[in-house]
C-alpha cells in the first residue's frame, strides 16, 4: 500500500459513478505538486467522508488536551 500526503485538494469530480478528487502537496520549493487521486465509490463517498470528519475531529479534540496539558505544566513550573 503507497502513503500520499495531501497538504489540499485541486478538484473533485464524479464520473461513472466514482468520486474523484486530485490532490496536492507542497513540494521543497513551496509550489503545489499533484500528490495522487483519490477513487472513492459514489455508494460509499457519504461513509468515507464522515469517517474523515470522525477522525478529523478526534485528531482535534486530543491536540486541545495536549495543549492544554503543556499549558498546565508549565504553569506550574
Amino acid at each position: 500500500m503507497s502513503v500520499v500526503l495531501i497538504d489540499g485538494l485541486k478538484a473533485a469530480a464524479i464520473h461513472n459513478g466514482i468520486l474523484r478528487i486530485e490532490c496536492v502537496a507542497v513540494g521543497p520549493n513551496g509550489e503545489e505538486r499533484p500528490s495522487g487521486t483519490l477513487l472513492i465509490p459514489g455508494h460509499q463517498a457519504g461513509a468515507v467522508l464522515k469517517a474523515l470528519v470522525d477522525a478529523t475531529q478526534e485528531l482535534d479534540k486530543r491536540l486541545r488536551e495536549q495543549a492544554a496539558q503543556q499549558q498546565a505544566t508549565s504553569g506550574n513550573a
